[in-house]
């Protein structure tokens, strides 16, 4: 997995560069038979960049509602 994960980074790297530890830890996730797809085909692996980075920006987005919810709560007695 680690050597997969060492030809992804750069490749995710070059569409994420910000995000590029996060997408690729991601991406690892999936099947391996999958991830050595996206390694071959910068279409698909550019399509699930894409993906993982919308997972990101809701997963922010939550968060943010979350926070926004707890703080408007009122602690009774």
């Amino acid at each position: 997995m680690q050597m997969l994960g060492e030809q992804l980074y750069p490749l995710v790297q070059r569409f994420e560069p910000e995000h590029a530890n996060k997408v690729t830890g991601m991406l690892l996730e999936m099947d391996q038979t999958e991830v050595l797809h996206l390694i071959e085909s910068p279409d698909a692996l550019k399509e699930k960049v894409a993906e993982a980075m919308a997972v990101l920006q809701d997963s922010v987005a939550g968060e943010s509602n979350v926070s926004k919810e707890l703080g408007s709560l009122e602690l009774t007695e």
